[in-house]
């Protein structure tokens, strides 16, 4: 290669004709030799990026990307500026004007209560009857405001009293009097004297959906809550980290209610990731060495501090309290649901939940209450002592709490029977029953058979005795409008679907573990029977999932039913030897075996009339959830296809 550049260098001229350099000397305006491929100033550079290339060759690669640009150019002008009166222009969205600037909030420096100060909304401007509303914002800026503003003042009013009475249904966990008052503050969005921009936002989309979106504008609040809810905790709100958990529950409510099943799961697992990093399953655990071994790694080196400020009341701890049994509950029942989320990591790498079992909103403001009538009847300093004691009894710490309550070890709670609780421990046996039946394997060894039957047998167990316990907490006692209420009907159904779960790996051969999730199904149209559904205007979504495998049960009993002749001896003898040959797997379970059931009359249509009243209940509510709409259109089509 040398050799030949040194032929052709003495062949070629010192200095060429005009025009004739490369463009990278033309450009650099030093003298060319002309050899090729590369000449010698471009091989003395070597500069990434800089070719070495002639006009004589065709067009240079320059020169393409110099006409690029040129055509780029002619056409932004011509979207600039069209000849076209209806063509769309192109604008600045973001392009906004000094009223819209943001603006520092800083909050006052008295009170013991404000931990920071925090930065407002990208806009300013104050919430009144005057703002422009969501549905009548117009023209080529509306882009921008529609996003930014809130509502206007009486939109806000509807859409929280639309959503608040029926918050704890869709996953809220704050106390619900104290966020109302201070979301109708007349200050700026963002302010820290208001929830989070991202809060606001979600429960405005909540109260939308809820209400039914008659102008259509889901999709815009929707866009604005996301966008809001993805800055939180980039914000200085002192109540960003709660209020972020609160914001991406809501949301993954959403999503799930709407059938948006992959975004529901990201929203969930966000709100499961904040929860465990902020250590809310660790809240009240009684100190190591008192019965707690559970401490990670990271803090027994003390990195771990803690990332959320003292409560200052005790209706603020219940909140945190409860923010953690919420996401946790949640996570178990559209675990089950949808699959793939798993709330196993909050007892992840030897980590165990401490945090006690959740109170009910109201019972947090009555010792709060009883605390302040104690301070106005002892004086301040009464009122020291408390605020340097603890702010719950003293008796409601825990250790252990979920791996106590599957033991069945008896719980100290304060009330273990509230609401809440009931709540949170019906998910833990949903979760449990199908984490067991998905472990079932018929090739099971005999070591492997002994602990799937002690663990399936314990877990049968308790799931008895916690629906005998449904008592402590009755549905005929609450009123259908009443804020708890469809909380307390989703945790009796859950209890008897968790009956179903745990026995529907051996519903088709074994007659107990049919009849068991037979008589579950059963026992949830009851729960429908015996509830004024008319009166409810809407229900926690995971309900569908449940009446959904209440009616798999029904059909697969139908089919049943069908293939079997009228109590033949041949068809009993040949179920009966089907069972005994698994006789020897099951009979250690708490399975007993006996006879398939003889046929009754009617029995059919018994069947039938329980599936319609279940089709009946999720065509109210279908209406109001895509998802339960879905639920429905499947089991219909496949009862039509028995």
């Amino acid at each position: 290669m040398s050799s030949e550049r040194a032929a052709s260098s003495s062949s070629s001229p010192y200095s060429l004709q005009r025009g004739k350099a490369c463009s990278n000397c033309r450009k650099r305006k030093i003298k060319c030799d002309g050899l090729r491929p590369t000449c010698t100033q471009c091989l003395r550079s070597a500069r990434p990026g800089d070719a070495c290339e002639y006009a004589d060759s065709g067009r240079t690669r320059t020169q393409m990307l110099e006409d690029n640009i040129s055509r780029l150019e002619a056409r932004i002008r011509e979207l600039e500026e069209p000849d076209d009166e209806n063509a769309v222009r192109l604008h600045l969205p973001y392009n906004f004007s000094s009223q819209s600037t943001p603006a520092l909030m800083v909050p006052p420096q008295t009170g013991s209560s404000i931990r920071g100060s925090a930065l407002s909304s990208p806009t300013n401007t104050q919430r009144n009857s005057n703002s422009p509303s969501i549905a009548s914002s117009s023209g080529h800026g509306s882009t921008y405001s529609t996003f930014q503003e809130e509502p206007p003042s009486d939109v806000v009013h509807q859409l929280l009293s639309t959503f608040l009475p029926h918050a704890l249904d869709m996953g809220f966990f704050l106390n619900v009097s104290r966020f109302r008052n201070s979301a109708l503050l007349p200050l700026p969005l963002g302010h820290y004297s208001r929830p989070c921009a991202g809060l606001l936002s979600t429960v405005y989309l909540l109260g939308l959906h809820l209400s039914g979106d008659l102008n259509n504008q889901e999709s815009v609040y929707l866009a604005r809550a996301l966008a809001h809810t993805a800055n939180i905790l980039s914000s200085t709100h002192p109540q960003r980290i709660i209020h972020a958990i609160q914001a991406e529950t809501l949301l993954s409510v959403y999503f799930f209610r709407t059938g948006r099943i992959l975004e529901g799961k990201y929203h969930m697992s966000a709100a499961v990731s904040l929860t465990l990093g902020t250590q809310l399953h660790k809240i009240r655990a009684l100190p190591v060495g008192s019965g707690n071994p559970s401490v990670s790694p990271l803090q027994q080196i003390g990195v771990a501090g803690p990332l959320l400020s003292p409560p200052i009341d005790q209706i603020e701890e219940g909140e945190r309290i409860n923010a953690f049994w919420i996401v946790y509950t949640l996570s178990n029942c559209w675990g089950v649901a949808v699959g793939t989320l798993s709330s196993a990591v909050f007892e992840s790498h030897g980590s165990t939940i401490d945090t006690p079992w959740p109170l009910d909103m109201t019972d947090y403001e009555q010792v709060m209450l009883n605390a302040s009538r104690a301070s106005w009847t002892y004086g301040a300093d009464f009122e020291s002592l408390l605020t340097s004691q603890e702010l719950l009894p003293a008796e409601h710490y825990s250790v252990m709490t979920v791996q106590n309550f599957l033991r069945q070890v008896p719980s100290s709670s304060v009330k273990e029977f509230s609401t809440m609780a009931m709540f949170a421990k019906a998910s833990i046996l949903l979760d449990k029953s199908a984490n067991i039946a998905s472990l079932y394997r018929s090739d099971m060894n005999a070591d492997e058979a002994s602990r799937f039957g002690a663990t399936f047998s314990s877990l049968n167990n308790l799931i008895d005795n916690f629906q005998s316990s449904l008592g402590f907490l009755p549905l005929n006692q609450h009123a259908s409008s009443s804020y708890e209420f469809g909380t307390i009907l989703t945790t009796h159904t859950l209890a008897y679907t968790a009956t179903i779960q745990l026995h529907s790996v051996f519903i088709n051969n074994n007659s107990h573990s049919r009849r068991k999730a037979l008589s579950a199904a059963r026992a949830c149209v009851a729960i429908l029977r015996q509830v004024d559904m008319s009166v409810m205007s809407h229900i926690n979504a995971v309900l569908g999932s449940c009446w959904t495998t209440v009616c798999q049960v029904f059909i697969d009993e139908i089919k049943r039913l069908r293939r079997t002749s009228t109590a033949t001896a041949g068809v009993g003898i040949a179920g009966g030897s089907r069972l005994h040959s698994r006789s020897s797997r099951t009979e250690n379970w708490g399975i007993s075996e006996g006879s398939l059931d003889s046929i009754s009359d009617g029995e059919e249509a018994q069947l039938k009339g329980m599936l319609e009243k279940v089709f009946a209940t999720m065509a109210v509510f279908s209406i109001e959830s895509p998802l339960i709409g879905y639920q429905l259109a499947t089991v219909q089509e496949a009862f039509q296809s028995m």
